[in-house]
């Protein structure tokens, strides 16, 4: 044992003498992979709670089935919750995943997942930049209450034709980017698609039992999205760009069987056709103008977009059964059918317009307008029918449906005031207006955030905000899913609001250290939760009766450690909080969120041996999940003129919601990356990653048995260790 731990010692040391001994190139640094655009404009804001990522720095991020992901890069960050494993849901400072603002190239997105959260919306290839706000909010963004995803799509080259491509596991990228016209018209396309349609049928064939097969064969899968930029340069201080984004999610199962049996001498044949199909996805289009006047100190853009989310169930069951007596005649012919289809869009139509003016001494301002109109239209369909002999028997069905329109008017100003070298200041306020049928509501949002350079390496930071949103999404459960629809506020459905108040401090420190912290308050009001039928679906007609109103309340602590030299670039995030609600409806005290995770710690780590050979590690772990349980189970007792009698229906007793907490979570993914760069500038990455390297099954659901004042959890957990590999290129 101990020669074998010497011996793989001694190759972990020999390790980068290797790698150089393969690579005679001249070795960069691992910050070559953090490059940020107009570094000086980034080092000037004054905001808190923001972090910008580029291009580079997500696509060498950790790479879940070998395709690198922006919610799941964001979602190791302090303050943020990830939910359930795998998904791509985003829990930021005590939010409820459906108030965070995703902006692709300035057009909001409502639904960012494929696979059910497997794989977020915005392809990698494609991205700029990044720009995430926790907190501190400008005031140009507004609508949303936890934080702003503002994702800027590359222009192409005005120059020369290039691209990439990237082949993984189950899906697959291509980018194309060039000049359609030199030096004026430039073009940037991507496309992905998933292999998994394509890869059910090369595993059926590796199943033995032929049901097997047969399901495997009619189930399917599959998405697709496309980006497409193009960008007009008229002169040096005009241009024209046209931004447009698709991308959909098609699943379904169609099966049909036939079974031939023989009771009592009867035969009998049953026929069934089972449909089931889900479609959601995005569309969206976008036209932005903008013009430098000829000062050169004033800016002016102004843009209109569309952009529509879409989701569509359909389940269509049909059986057919046919009983004959030993002489054949026919003695029983019965058919049902089961039809619902439930369907949710949203359209949206806005534009906006922005003013920048940057040549007043110390100041910088910005102010500008925009106004969305709102088509909410979701309906319902469900149907049971029942015949014999082709002669209608039962039949029972209902469809419920509700269209409302909405505008949203908004008026913002921002100043951005620097003092010297010494003080920044961000000072700005956004008035709110929302119209629906017979109400109009008015929000006005002050934003203030203050930096305050104490020296070259110290700086304290600190900001108040307030944001309100005019869109609710309503879920039935707690999971972020696709079947789930978007309502506006109404006369009885109020605008839900958030006050947050940051205060933290940056410290560069030696020896390539930094250190950062941020404290926080947010009070959230107006939250509502969904107290109808127990169904995965929510209702439609009447739906405001069956949401309760309530509050909320998130405080913590975030820290952030990062080490970055020459080959090796080391970071630890960690989070301290508490989130809770207050539904007097439901509970008459303050109760935890579902996401209260007390604790959160990840740490990442890059060692880059030189230009072809780098390997990474993340290690993640945060106290578990809340969820509600039973805790007591007695017999129904009814009044039956004789007295009281015990029926045996049970009756569960529930305490405060989300009391229990799910065991701890831990995860460690690690990954190696292979580069080769030619002579003529293309390169090819060979990656190689492991999910969950430890093969630890983190519990996904769990619940309490509580019989005989017994009480015993139950905790189940699905995903497994999960190896993959990828191939990327450019050209």
């Amino acid at each position: 044992m101990k020669k074998t731990l010497s011996l793989l010692f001694g190759v972990l040391l020999s390790l980068p003498s290797l790698a150089q001994h393969w690579d005679n190139e001249k070795i960069d640094t691992l910050n070559a992979a953090v490059v940020q655009t107009d570094k000086q404009k980034k080092a000037a804001r004054s905001q808190t709670s923001l972090k910008t990522l580029d291009n580079r720095l997500i696509r060498r991020g950790f790479a879940v089935l070998g395709t690198p992901d922006l919610v799941k890069t964001l979602q190791i960050l302090p303050g943020v919750s990830a939910g359930t494993e795998l998904m791509s849901g985003m829990y930021v400072r005590g939010g409820d995943g459906s108030d965070n603002l995703f902006l692709l190239d300035g057009v909001p997105m409502y639904q960012v997942s494929h696979v059910v959260g497997l794989f977020s919306s915005f392809n990698t290839d494609m991205i700029d930049e990044v720009d995430f706000y926790k907190g501190g909010f400008p005031a140009r963004y507004g609508g949303r209450l936890s934080s702003v995803v503002d994702v800027g799509i590359k222009e192409g080259s005005f120059s020369e034709w290039k691209g990439s491509a990237s082949l993984g596991i189950i899906d697959g990228r291509l980018q194309i980017e060039g000049p359609v016209i030199k030096d004026k018209l430039s073009i940037n396309a991507g496309i992905r698609r998933t292999w998994l349609d394509v890869a059910k049928y090369i595993g059926s064939f590796f199943l033995e039992d032929e049901l097997s097969q047969e399901m495997l064969r009619a189930a399917s899968y599959n998405f697709s999205d496309i980006n497409l930029k193009l960008v007009q340069k008229f002169n040096a201080d005009s241009k024209l760009s046209l931004s447009c984004y698709y991308g959909h999610d098609h699943g379904g199962f169609k099966l049909t069987e036939t079974l031939l049996g023989v009771e009592n001498d009867d035969r009998y044949i049953t026929e069934s056709d089972l449909f089931f199909k889900l479609k959601w996805g995005n569309t969206l289009a976008s036209l932005r103008w903008e013009r430098r006047l000829p000062s050169r100190d004033i800016l002016f853009d102004a843009s209109a977009y569309y952009t529509n989310y879409t989701t569509d169930m359909v389940f269509d069951g049909n059986e057919h059964d046919v009983e004959k007596d030993e002489a054949g005649k026919v003695v029983s012919d019965a058919r049902i059918r089961v039809y619902e289809r439930n369907f949710g869009r949203i359209h949206d139509i806005g534009a906006n317009t922005n003013i920048y003016i940057n040549g007043l001494p110390g100041q910088r301002l910005r102010f500008g307008t925009s106004f969305v109109g709102h088509i909410y239209d979701p309906f319902r369909e469900m149907s049971v029918k029942i015949s014999s002999f082709k002669k209608p028997v039962y039949s029972e069905g209902y469809d419920e449906s509700t269209s409302y329109l909405g505008g949203e008017l908004a008026l913002y100003a921002e100043d951005e005031i620097s003092v010297e070298d010494l003080l920044k200041v961000n000072l700005g306020l956004r008035e709110n207006l929302f119209f629906v049928k017979n109400k109009v509501y008015s929000c006005l949002e002050p934003r203030a955030a203050l930096r305050c350079d104490l020296s070259e390496s110290f700086l304290l930071k600190c900001s108040y905000s307030i944001t309100n949103q005019f869109t609710h999404q309503l879920a039935a459960c707690y999971l972020d899913l696709p079947t789930n629809i978007w309502m506006p506020s109404t006369a009885q459905i109020k605008p839900m609001k958030a006050e947050q108040i940051v205060a933290g401090f940056k410290w560069s420190l030696p020896f390539n250290l930094s250190f950062d912290v941020e404290l926080w308050y947010k009070n959230m009001f107006h939250l509502y939760e969904y107290a109808g039928s127990n169904s995965m679906l929510p209702q439609i007609e009447k739906w405001e009766k069956y949401y309760h109103e309530g509050k909320g309340r998130s405080y913590g602590a975030e820290f952030g450690v990062e080490y970055s030299s020459e080959h090796v670039f080391a970071a630890l995030y960690y989070t301290l909080s508490r989130s809770e609600r207050l539904f007097p409806s439901f509970y008459f005290d303050w109760y935890p969120d579902r996401n209260d995770n007390l604790h959160k710690l990840n740490l990442h780590a890059q060692y880059r041996f030189n230009r072809r050979f780098e390997l990474y590690a993340s290690w993640t772990y945060h106290t578990g999940n809340r969820f509600t349980s039973i805790t007591a189970v007695g017999k129904d007792s009814i009044d039956n003129e004789g007295g009281d009698i015990y029926v045996p229906n049970q009756i569960e007793v529930y305490d405060m919601p989300n009391r229990y907490r799910m065991p701890d979570y831990m995860r460690l993914d690690a990954g190696l990356n292979w580069h080769r760069k030619f002579r003529n500038g293309h390169t090819r990455t060979l990656t190689l990653s492991v999910y969950n390297v430890t093969n630890r099954l983190n519990a996904v659901m769990a619940f309490l048995d509580v019989r005989e004042d017994k009480v015993k959890g139950y905790a189940y957990g699905l995903i497994p260790i999960i190896p993959s590999l990828s191939y990327y290129w450019t050209f």
